[in-house]
């Protein structure tokens, strides 16, 4: 079968959003408070040994990777806050007069708000607690259900391709999409295309068939650049909107005082993979397949506890075969052809239909095509050509086509004082995809070239030790050109479509 789909098909989507998270701490009840899709909280009470509570003890927070400090006062109640907080550990220190000062260590989790309670003990002597907080099974400050996934569980899982989205399915209720129509994961048993995919704040969708910004290779690349994900099966706080199945949220990593880094490297190909059933089934070789994949970070200070930088780069490089049943015109039925067009007058057309064969018998696997009917199945017969020739040749197309992607991405974070908190974030996404492969000719394929870029700024601002303000904006850019890889050799090979099949 020959097929030339000489169509261009363009897509370009200009994505940009503005996003300010008012939090007003003090006038919200305690078990209230603003967080957003790339943050979250930490909230408690400070209390004495008899669990009254504390008003006007100073609670000052600390960033262990950064250094980063915020300082707020409890209430007449005891209660105090920290909302919008980068996710990672934190040291919460609490001190008032006549009571000793304690410390303790809180780990702040994507889309969760952590309840650390301090208990002073009286005296004037320092002290000094670490307590590790795990975060709960359970969510008990709002009605989210969600399921939040730290560094090392996203390093460490087994991840076919590195796609991003294959941690969805780590969510109890998640399913992969097996069924019909687009979309990665199943949530619940709610339609794939319902889900909303963010990084950094900004959506990652494909505007098109409302799934996930998929690229060339059709995986959603770049799990080495992700520090935490949550995936929120009912989101019923403010920060979600859209009425999504399911909410995944994707925050990127970042620098810290200190420098780290990682690179992998994965490779697969055909010395370690069995041939398949269908190609067993019809005596085809074993087709060659290639897959390379890597990954490489490194993050670290640039001034320490004020400005830091992380980059990460990873690609793919795969060649994997079709498996389709490519069908021919027999020589028998090439011959017939050719003697009635001369028959009929019609010899003008000879080196048409003599191009078309060639192509037909030079597929690659041609030598390999065995009679599939007989041209008596179609009543034909004539002078040329008995009823009981083979009309059709067929075999099993192994071609494959090289798809490749690699991205480039960089954040850079600010501590601009005790106050201020700054990310800029980018994403360079470059991706050339193998969109059909023809089995007859390499000149009638059709490929993609799918370039991406993102990006992301966020200021967070503290407001006395009462309110906390967050203004974020991104902007993504997409596009998609379908088109065969030399159009005019396609068209000069065969300037129109035919499809030879039975019947």
């Amino acid at each position: 079968m020959a097929i030339i789909r000489r169509f261009r098909t363009t897509k370009a989507y200009v994505l940009a959003s503005i996003m300010v998270l008012p939090a007003l701490l003090l006038i919200m009840p305690p078990k209230i408070f603003a967080q957003s899709t790339t943050t979250g909280a930490i909230t408690g009470r400070v209390i004495d040994p008899s669990s009254a509570v504390i008003p006007g003890a100073t609670v000052t927070l600390k960033n262990t990777a950064t250094g980063t400090t915020t300082t707020a006062v409890s209430d007449a109640n005891g209660n105090y806050h920290f909302a919008l907080l980068d996710p990672g550990t934190y040291t919460v220190t609490a001190t008032a007069s006549g009571f000793q000062t304690t410390t303790r260590s809180v780990t702040v989790s994507l889309g969760r708000t952590q309840t650390a309670d301090i208990q002073l003990q009286v005296g004037a002597a320092r002290q000094t607690v670490t307590v590790t907080t795990e975060v709960p099974l359970v969510q008990t400050n709002n009605a989210n259900l969600s399921t939040t996934m730290n560094q090392v569980q996203i390093d460490q899982i087994p991840n076919p391709g590195n796609d991003m989205t294959f941690i969805a399915q780590m969510a109890p209720g998640t399913v992969m999409n097996t069924g019909a129509g687009y979309g990665n994961v199943s949530v619940y048993g709610m339609p794939a295309t319902s889900n909303v995919f963010t990084v950094n704040g900004m959506n990652d969708m494909d505007p098109l068939f409302n799934t996930n910004n998929s690229g060339a290779v059709n995986l959603m690349l770049g799990q080495n650049n992700i520090k935490e994900a949550t995936v929120v099966m009912n989101g019923y706080s403010g920060e979600y909107g859209g009425l999504a199945g399911a909410n995944i949220n994707y925050v990127t990593k970042s620098g810290s005082n200190g420098f780290h880094g990682n690179a992998n490297y994965f490779w697969n190909g055909r010395v370690l993979d069995a041939n398949s059933f269908f190609n067993n089934a019809s005596d085809t070789p074993r087709p060659f397949v290639n897959a390379n994949q890597w990954s490489a970070s490194l993050g670290g200070p640039i001034v320490k506890d004020k400005a830091f930088f992380f980059l990460d780069q990873e690609g793919i490089r795969l060649l994997i075969p079709t498996s389709v049943q490519a069908r021919l015109p027999s020589p028998q039925f090439q011959n017939a052809t050719l003697a009635n067009l001369q028959n009929l007058g019609l010899g003008a057309s000879l080196p048409f239909y003599k191009n078309i064969f060639n192509l037909y018998n030079s597929a690659p696997g041609a030598s390999r095509a065995t009679p599939l009917y007989n041209c008596g199945t179609y009543g034909i017969g004539d002078a040329n050509i008995s009823a009981t020739d083979p009309c059709v040749l067929s075999f099993r197309s192994t071609v494959g086509q090289q798809t490749t992607q690699w991205i480039l991405a960089g954040r850079l974070d600010f501590n601009l004082s005790t106050r201020d908190r700054l990310f800029v974030s980018g994403r360079m996404d470059r991706g050339f995809q193998a969109s059909f492969t023809d089995p007859i000719s390499p000149i009638f394929n059709l490929v993609s070239n799918q370039p991406d870029d993102e990006g992301q700024i966020g200021w967070t601002h503290l407001m006395g030790t009462n309110k906390v303000n967050s203004f974020r904006a991104t902007m993504q850019y997409y596009s998609a050109l379908f088109n065969a890889p030399d159009l005019n050799t396609a068209l000069q090979a065969f300037p129109t479509t035919m499809v030879f099949e039975d019947g």
